[in-house]
């Protein structure tokens, strides 16, 4: 049987790392065990504070990349000295950047440059800095679904800008289009529009959930929350979760920590006002002070972002709380490095958003850890993400404002034995909810040929 052809529309593509690329990532890699061939329509000339050009070699030969510039991301990278795309070149570690918000000596220039494109931001790049990608990526779309034959269109987002895309698309073509969100529009906890900005997102939301043929998303929540916003489209909402490729894991180290060797806990991501670590930094601190801890019995390592360009919170405050030989900032490492190091850790740090929206979030890096098998110190709102830990008998949840309860977490933690890595569930494996994509592209397609049957039927009666 001829293998079908899916068009995966994302902005973020390797060589941009991070656990977001993840997803479509893949998709892009697994698919094609299900009978679907892919194209990825992606972005290029990307501003990216998470560059991983490792991630090139997992994708697959007979997946065609098709890249359209994005022209506001070139222009922020005049200002950052930072981009990646095709036939460009970065390290694993990425340089510091500094926006020119954030320094006085920048030249006049530049500042008045940051002022305009700050006021662009809010009036003219609506939803997102992506959108011109978006747009062109939605006109070039029509010609690469006619050249390959393309039998279903899937977007996922962030940014929401990229449903645009799969909008200006479908204008265009009848091919069958899937809009994943993987985190909401709208209703998003980072979401602070108002009046005609937020009126007009949502006006554009609406014209996705009511175009796309089916809206995936990533959590029981999520789906709750639309399928009560949009009730007339619950039945085309599907949950497909975030999850793990156990190949991207090295083989786990069969040597644990030794006598004297500090314990650690590890970190992987991003950290930012809504999600810090204060609460952590001040219960070490208290840690040390009361001496209940040494400062050579633990190491808290943290890879990926630890304070985003231009801002330096999270420094300051180690340097404050005399925590520099205790915190390990490992900055953005490759992708299989990093997994390395959470394998070889005592325990695993996971640090949730402080706003009573993330109940219905499940942080990406939570399927690692899970994987990982090691003890998750989990700092999170009651909520989905919470209950899964609960579920695999994963670690300890505490609130992720609460320094004490966050160092009595860690003393228990550090109090117990090593112990074996827990066992793996098979429901969170990216070559599974590959599988189950697929069986939903092929039901959309089924949809469609029934569809146009049904229309020569009564075209002949």
């Amino acid at each position: 049987m001829k293998r079908r052809h899916a068009l995966i529309i994302c902005h973020d593509f390797p060589p941009v790392g991070g656990i977001a690329v993840q997803r479509p990532l893949k998709f892009a890699k697994y698919l094609g065990e299900f009978g679907w061939k892919v194209t990825v329509l992606t972005a290029d000339h990307v501003y990216s504070a998470t560059p991983d050009p490792s991630l090139l070699d997992e994708i697959p030969e007979d997946v065609e990349i098709v890249r359209v510039t994005d022209p506001v991301s070139k222009q922020l990278t005049r200002w950052s000295g930072r981009m990646v795309g095709h036939g460009a070149t970065s390290g694993a570690t990425p340089a510091p950047m500094t926006s020119p918000k954030a320094s006085p000596k920048r030249p006049l220039w530049k500042r008045l440059a940051w002022g305009a494109w700050k006021g662009a931001q809010t009036h003219a790049l609506i939803p997102d800095e992506s959108v011109l990608w978006a747009i062109r990526a939605g006109l070039a779309a029509p010609r690469i679904i006619r050249q390959c034959g393309i039998n279903c269109i899937y977007t996922t987002s962030g940014p929401q800008s990229t449903h645009l895309a799969g909008l200006v698309a479908s204008a265009f073509a009848r091919t069958p289009w899937i809009a994943d969100f993987r985190d909401p529009w709208t209703d998003n906890l980072h979401f602070h529009h108002r009046g005609w900005r937020a009126a007009l997102e949502r006006r554009l939301e609406g014209a996705v959930f009511a175009r796309a043929a089916a809206i995936v998303t990533v959590t029981d929540g999520f789906w709750r929350l639309f399928a009560a916003k949009y009730p007339h489209r619950a039945l085309d909402i599907h949950v497909i979760r975030n999850g793990v490729d156990e190949a991207d894991f090295p083989p786990a180290p069969a040597r644990r920590r030794g006598e004297g060797e500090p314990f650690t806990f590890f970190y992987g991501g991003i950290l930012y006002p809504g999600r810090s670590a204060d609460a952590l930094f001040q219960a070490v601190h208290h840690l040390l002070q009361s001496r209940q801890v040494h400062a050579d019995g633990i190491r808290l390592q943290f890879a990926g972002v630890l304070d985003y360009p231009g801002h330096d919170h999270h420094a300051r405050l180690i340097r404050q709380l005399g925590l520099e030989t205790v915190v390990e900032p490992l900055g953005y490492l490759p992708r299989r490095e990093a997994l390395a190091r959470m394998l070889a850790a005592d325990a695993t740090l996971l640090i949730g958003d402080q706003s009573e929206q993330a109940k219905d979030y499940v942080p990406g890096k939570l399927y690692e850890y899970l994987y990982a098998g090691r003890p998750v110190l989990a700092m999170l709102r009651e909520g989905e993400a919470a209950d899964l830990i609960r579920r695999e008998q994963a670690g300890i949840i505490v609130p992720p404002d609460h320094p004490n309860a966050i160092a009595r977490a860690m003393l228990q933690l550090m109090a117990k034995p090593c112990g074996e890595r827990r066992t793996w569930n098979q429901a969170y494996s990216r070559r599974a909810q590959a599988q189950q994509l697929a069986r939903l592209m092929d039901d959309m397609l089924a949809l469609q040929t029934e569809a146009v049957a049904w229309s020569s039927m009564s075209w002949d009666a």
